[in-house]
Order: structure tokens, then sequence, then C-alpha cells
């Protein structure tokens, strides 16, 4: 999800407390310096991932437990991956859908449980823009953005994972969206076995025929040669190779502030579909619909989906790049991250090992850094400074 970054929270995030010593002009300037990196980093742009899980069940209170195991295995297995995940609340829930359905305005979020007690009002009300607008089944208006919904068509045998990189390094606004279904293993098993026999059954067509019309009955259409031996893989696969079916359906929406720019972003858009030998298809009069499947409520009103393997659903990983930001008072300015350009703030006081060692090229910046950083610590923190220089830099 890329969203325009609220520049309010931002500046309150890197702003750098006053002190009564005489500095605050200099700490005033150098949070401006801060913002302006982020604004000349990412494009003003803040790139989430979020993930929303469901379950089939006869009530919450069934549901509740199987959820809770669920939740507490996705975080083992993301830890593992080294990607730091949090569990949203209903608040931040909401705060999300508001995000997503004001792209285009700074309408702030105001929201307590307490309003809905005897105001007759929904969390909808909170949440919803101030209206929506489909003119045309190709595109629609949230406010005064430029909104379009497209599916990706995956046509390619092979698949990279630069692909999904490729999707989130767009720099607009943009929310791309995967729901990603498990299909139960002996029915996946069964539904390709029908497959098969189908398969089959129109290959021994093809050699009657063949054999009226006095040719030789090996010569089939190749693509019922080929589809045969692709069907065949992957029942193997499934059967001996520990691999799983999965319906996959992945959804891009792009905007813009004008109608031009949304098409320039949707032609953005397709090229790296194209690229990777699949294509971006608009959601022809499906809009809403598509609108609807990427708010955080693990529901696809979307009926397009592709077939894919663990192996294949794999590819999709969404991590890409390590963040390190720390949001709190002692965190200090060490750059932008060379793949994401995100700002890298943190106290090396919390990490493991808080020691530092600047390396690099001559004439490469090392002893600039270290003023920079020198400077940072007084502006931020409390602590001695004790420079021990035999340069007498």
């Amino acid at each position: 999800m890329n969203l325009a970054t609220d520049a309010t929270d931002f500046e309150r995030k890197i702003a750098i407390p006053h002190q009564k010593d005489g500095f605050n002009d200099v700490r005033d300037e150098y949070s401006t310096v801060l913002l302006k990196q982020m604004e000349a980093g990412n494009n003003g742009l803040t790139k989430t991932k979020y993930i929303t899980f469901g379950i089939h069940a006869d009530s919450m209170k069934s549901a509740k437990p199987r959820l809770i195991h669920i939740e507490m295995d996705l975080l083992n297995n993301f830890k593992r991956l080294g990607v730091v995940a949090e569990t949203l609340d209903g608040y931040q829930r909401l705060a999300l859908m508001h995000r997503q359905l004001h792209m285009g305005d700074k309408a702030r979020f105001h929201f307590d449980w307490k309003y809905l007690v005897g105001s007759g009002l929904s969390v909808k009300d909170f949440i919803a823009p101030s209206g929506f607008e489909f003119p045309t089944g190709r595109y629609f208006k949230i406010g005064d953005l430029f909104c379009a919904m497209s599916f990706l068509s995956i046509d390619a045998s092979d698949i990279s994972d630069r692909m999904l990189a490729d999707f989130l390094g767009m720099e607009s606004t943009q929310i791309v969206t995967m729901h990603i279904q498990s299909v139960d293993q002996n029915e996946a098993i069964k539904t390709i076995k029908h497959t098969i026999t189908e398969l089959d059954r129109s290959k021994i067509e093809e050699q009657k025929k063949a054999v009226r019309a006095g040719y030789d009955m090996e010569i089939i259409p190749s693509d019922l040669a080929t589809y045969g031996r692709d069907a065949k893989a992957l029942l193997k696969e499934l059967q001996t190779q520990n691999e799983r079916m999965f319906l996959l359906t992945f959804m891009v929406l792009n905007t813009g502030r004008s109608m031009q720019e949304l098409e320039n972003n949707i032609f953005q858009a397709s090229s790296i579909a194209q690229k990777h030998n699949c294509n971006l298809i608009r959601l022809d009069f499906q809009q809403e619909q598509g609108l609807v499947s990427t708010l955080p409520l693990a529901y696809n009103e979307v009926d397009i989906q592709r077939g894919m393997t663990t192996s294949s659903t794999a590819i999709f990983v969404p991590f890409t790049t390590q963040e390190l930001f720390q949001d709190h008072r002692g965190a200090l300015y060490y750059g932008l991250n060379a793949l994401s350009n995100n700002l890298i703030m943190v106290d090396r006081k919390l990490l493991k090992n808080p020691n530092g060692l600047i390396l690099g090229t001559p004439g490469s910046g090392k002893s600039f850094s270290a003023k920079r950083e020198i400077a940072n610590l007084f502006l931020v923190t409390d602590d001695d400074i004790i420079i021990s220089d035999p340069e007498s830099e």
C-alpha cells in the first residue's frame, strides 16, 4: 500500500524537542532538513504492508480460538523472517480504512467508541469519504481523486519474484491487493484428476477422428498434449512434493489527481506486468466490487482467480527490504535506505550492539558523517560527547 505521508504526523515523529540551551533554532533547521530528506527520498509516500486472514466458522465463539492460533503462527513466522509485525485492534483497522477511503484529501480520523452509544451512528459514518462517483465502468472517483481497479492476468509459465517488488516500487499512490484462498488438498487432487480424465477423453476423440480421416492417430492438437503434460506434472507435485493448491486474485488500485495522471500510472503498471509476461486488465463494470475487495476485510467480491501451487504463491512475498526507523526521542538520522529510500532513524543504544564503525573510500564522507552524528547527538540527547581525534580535525 503506497499512500501519501501524513506530513503533520511525520513532523511530530522527527521534530527535535526544544531545550533551554540557546540552540533551538538549529534544532528547528535540522528537523526541516529531515522533512525534506523524507520528501526527496520516497516522493512523500509511506509504503506499508498488511495481511488480513479469516476462517469459516459457525459462530464467533468457535472462531476466536482458531483465529488466535493462526495469529500466533503468523507472528512467529514473521519473526523468523526478520519482519516486525504487530496486530491491529479495532480502532487501528478503522483508521487504516479511513486512510484508504481518504487518499485524495487531508481529512483527519476522529473516532471514539463512545461516540456510537446513543448516537445512532455506525463506524461507517466515521470512515466514509465525502462521496463516491462511478460515472463509467472503467474508473471511479473518491472525492476529487480519480481511481481505477485492474486485475493481473498471470499468463507466464515462470514468474519472477521481482514482479511484486516492481509494482510496490511505483512512486504513486496505489494499493496492491492479493486474495489467497487455500484449496482442500483432496478436493484439489480430485479436480485435477477429473481434468486429466477430460483431457484423455478429448485425446481419444481426436484419435478417432484421425483414424476416420486416414492419418496417424498419434497426431493430436499441440495444445491438448501440452495441457495433458502440465496437468499430470501438477498432480505429481501435489501428491509427492508437499505442495498445496491456492486460488489467487491479484488486483491493483491506481490513482491520479487528474484523468491523465491516472492513465499514466495505469500505463506504468501495465508495462511492469508486460515485462513479466503478464497482463494488467481493467475491471470493467466491476470497479465498485474491486474497491470493496481492497479493504482489509478478507472479503473478495471479484470472482477472477488463478490456481497456484505453494511455491508459485511464495513468489508474491512482499518483504523486499529491511527498514530501520525507531520512533522515539533518542533516534538519530543515519541516511536513506538504499532500496526503499525511507529514512533510517535509530538509537544505537537500543540495538543489540550499540557500537558503530564508519567505513568508506577516501573522500566518501566518513568525517562528515561522524560530525553530523555528533551534531545530531548534541541536539537530540543529553549524552556526554567525548572526542579523541589524533588528526585534530
